[in-house]
Parts: C-alpha cells; sequence; structure tokens
C-alpha cells in the first residue's frame, strides 16, 4: 500500500481490510476522495488480493445527448464499476433527441444495445412490449427496499404500470426561466416580478429594446416540449380529465393563457419564431440579446462561465388556477435480450446510485433523482443557480399526464400553438384545434 495515503485514506484501508467495508464501499469512498480509478482498484486488489468473482461482460449504453460531454461523463461512472468489476468493460454511443423513440426501438429490436436513457414522455411507451425487462420483482425486492426509498417520483413511475421498467437518474424542468436580473432591476423590478402575470408582462415589455433586446425569450423549442403545455395545466386544464374520457383543453382560462403568450410575439417582446434555434438561444441570452430565455435547464452546460451579468433561474409566472412548471424524469432501462440480466442489474444499480447520480445531475445540467444526492456531491460542478432554484421548482413541479399518447398529443399541440405565435391563427382556433388533436389521437 502507498505509504504517502492520506490519513482517511489510510483508515479507509484498514476499515477493508479488517473486514468492515465491502470492495464496493471501500472503492466507492476513495472515488468520492478524489483517488483515480486505477489507483482505487489497484488498492483493493493489493490490500485483499481476492478479485471480485462473478460479473463479466461488455455493457452496451445508449443514450442522449444532455451535454456536450455526455460519453465523458458515462466513462467516468463506468470507471468506478470496472474498478470493482474488472472483467466488465463498457460502450457508449449517443442517440440524438428528434429521431431517439426510432433510434432506441430499433436498437432494442436487434438486440445491439444493453442499457438505455429514456424520458418520463417515451416510458409509457413501452409497457405494452417486451423490448425491456420488466425489472418489477427486483426493484419491490425486501432487500432492495432501503435503496428504493432513496429514489424520488415513484409514485409517478409506478401508475403508468402494471411493470416497472427501469431507475430513475434524474428529473428535469422542461422550461424554466433564465433571468438576466441586471436587466431586471434596471426595469424596475426584483426577483418578484414573476410573481404575476402583469408584473411580469411590464417587465419583459420595458426591457424589450428595439433591434438590441427581447425581453421574452421565449419558442426557442419549435414544436415544442413544454412551454405552452404548462400555462395550459396553470390554467386549470388539461390535454384529457382525470377520468381520462373527455379532453379538457377548450377552456376560457386556457384561451387567456394563449392570447398572453402570443401577445408577447405580436407586440415584438418575443423574438419572432425562428430567430434563435434551441442551441444558439443560450448564447443569446448570455449575449444580452433576449433578457429572459425559456428553454430546459440543459441550457446551463452551455452558458459561457462566467455569464457576464447577474442571472437567476425563476420559476413561470402563476395562471388564472395555479403556478406551474413542467417537468419528466429520465431512467435507465434494460434489453429484454441482453444475456447477462443479473449484470445488468448491478451496472443499473451503480448508475443510478446516490454518488453516480449526483455526479452525473451535477455535469448534465439537471436534478438527481435520488433523496441522498446532495449529500453525496450534487451541486460541485453545476451552476449555483440550479441548486438555488430547487425548492420552487419542488413546489410547483407537475409531470405529464398518464395516458398512452402523451406524447403525441403534446408534439402536435405545441407545433398547433406554434402557429398561434406566428400570427397565423386565434387564440380561440388554436385551443379548439388542440381539442380536436386529443380527440383524434386518443379516439373519444
Amino acid at each position: 500500500m502507498n505509504r504517502t495515503l492520506h490519513a482517511e485514506t489510510r483508515a479507509l484501508a484498514d476499515a477493508y481490510q479488517a473486514g468492515r467495508l465491502s470492495r464496493r464501499a471501500f472503492v466507492t469512498r476513495l472515488l468520492a476522495l478524489g483517488v483515480a480509478a486505477p489507483v482505487a482498484a489497484g488498492l483493493a486488489l493489493e490490500i485483499r488480493p481476492a478479485r471480485a468473482a462473478g460479473l463479466k461482460g461488455n455493457v452496451r449504453f445508449l443514450v442522449g445527448p444532455w451535454s456536450d460531454g455526455e460519453v465523458d461523463h458515462h466513462k467516468h461512472i463506468a470507471e468506478g464499476f470496472t474498478a470493482l468489476h474488472p472483467d466488465v468493460t463498457f460502450d457508449f454511443r449517443l442517440y440524438q433527441w428528434d429521431t431517439a423513440a426510432q433510434e432506441i426501438s430499433t436498437s432494442a429490436a436487434e438486440g445491439a444495445h444493453d442499457i438505455y436513457m429514456t424520458t418520463e414522455s417515451s416510458y409509457p411507451d413501452y409497457q405494452a412490449g417486451s423490448a425491456f425487462a420488466d425489472l418489477t420483482a427486483r426493484i419491490n425486492d425486501p432487500g432492495f427496499a432501503e435503496e428504493k426509498a432513496k429514489y424520488l417520483y415513484w409514485e409517478r413511475t409506478q401508475a403508468y404500470g402494471p411493470k416497472l421498467l427501469g431507475l430513475p437518474i434524474s428529473w428535469h424542468v422542461e422550461d424554466a426561466l433564465f433571468v438576466n436580473m441586471d436587466k431586471v432591476s434596471a426595469a424596475g423590478y426584483d426577483e418578484s416580478f414573476v410573481d404575476k402575470w402583469d408584473t411580469f408582462h411590464d417587465c419583459v415589455a420595458k426591457m424589450t429594446k428595439a433591434g438590441e433586446t427581447y425581453g421574452a425569450g421565449f419558442g426557442m423549442q419549435i414544436g415544442g416540449y413544454g412551454e405552452w403545455y404548462q400555462r395550459l395545466r396553470a390554467a386549470g386544464g388539461s390535454y384529457l380529465t382525470a377520468d381520462h374520457k373527455a379532453p379538457n383543453v377548450n377552456l376560457p382560462d386556457v384561451v387567456t393563457v394563449t392570447q398572453q403568450m402570443a401577445g408577447l410575439f405580436k407586440d415584438g417582446i418575443a423574438p419572432p419564431l425562428g430567430t434563435y434555434s434551441y442551441d444558439a438561444a443560450p448564447g443569446a441570452f448570455a449575449a444580452g440579446k433576449l433578457a429572459t430565455l425559456s428553454l430546459d435547464l440543459a441550457a446551463c452546460t452551455v452558458l459561457p462561465n462566467p455569464v457576464p451579468f447577474k442571472w437567476k433561474l425563476l420559476p413561470y409566472p402563476p395562471g388564472p388556477v395555479s403556478q406551474v412548471n413542467f417537468n419528466d424524469v429520465t431512467y435507465y432501462m434494460v434489453n429484454a435480450k441482453s444475456g447477462d440480466q443479473d449484470l445488468m442489474w448491478e451496472v443499473l444499480k451503480w448508475w443510478t446510485s446516490g454518488e453516480n447520480d449526483a455526479y452525473w445531475a451535477d455535469n448534465s445540467g439537471t436534478y438527481p433523482a435520488r433523496t441522498d444526492a446532495a449529500e453525496k456531491g450534487y451541486g460541485k460542478n453545476a451552476v449555483p443557480q440550479l441548486a438555488e432554484a430547487l425548492p420552487a421548482y419542488v413546489k410547483h413541479a407537475v409531470g405529464l399526464e398518464n395516458f398512452a399518447q402523451w406524447a403525441t398529443v403534446e408534439q402536435a399541440a405545441e407545433a398547433e400553438i406554434q402557429n398561434c405565435y406566428a400570427g397565423k391563427e386565434s387564440a380561440q382556433d388554436a385551443v379548439a384545434n388542440v381539442e380536436k388533436i386529443v380527440k383524434h389521437e386518443v379516439g373519444i
């Protein structure tokens, strides 16, 4: 053993050698202290020469491009697992968000990958098929109960049942407000400007400077995902009633909030659709061209460091009925065709453990799906605005509705609302058309 190890590392080594720590706990704690994975693995072998038995093979991941360093983040997590189990290797491939469903389905059918990252909007679609392993017995095993209790949003996941197909890795606010607080102050407001629609509208109007700055950076997710939906929910609406027997869209308050959003574009407070793409919008915000930006939290990972002004993440203003911020959960699932399901389960648990959940969410710009992530290191690398905004987003969180066609309805509905934003139809007509979309897709 290296004699230069500091006292804390030596104490861990002594506990491991004496049998008071498992190999996994020893390696995990060394990694948390900053010991490189190869060194941790070497120490585990040197102190107790018997290698971990049983796990071997190659595990192939297909994951979404949450951040520019996504493959590197996965490789980092893999190093810790390999330190415990040297006979396990990993491969990682990225899918693209706009073709994710097709890429995942094709890969699963061909047995091309073993573990898949998928979001809540597509998770219900896999319930009826057999492409992914049913993990219900493993997740509900009494021996896993203590760990299961550390994952968030089980009530939502279990509602999609009857099968439990994955373990959560994160939950993600799909449309947060990135706010230039210097411009807010110059307009005569503080962060409470988002507490009412009237003060929000007045503030973003005052921050709008022709040819220089748009006060409301809305509409960047063209064909979008969640921006209008959370205004629908804040107006007391939803795609379907609670019993799923009728649409719940064409309400007076829903028309009102749609008119409010469309008015931002009509009055030049929001940029014309297509002015800034999803990828270009964070840079426009950092350059002061957008005083606010409505976008998902992944923008946190691409903003320049530092941003040249004070900024905050704030929730959307309340609607006529409630205040809502839409979020969804991200899962890892296992291909039912993968040969060694015991290995896949061990990898799944490792990837979504408190330490690795904290690391992944911290570096990918989102929120961890574990209650113990904060104590396991979350907040070390992410921008401080993320952790600061967490209580507000928890307080006002709402997820997608639990019916199989939700994702299809959402995509078509957001595209319809884009027509309203572009001035091609009235708010009344757009909302009525969304109701028609719901009826057609659901078959009611």
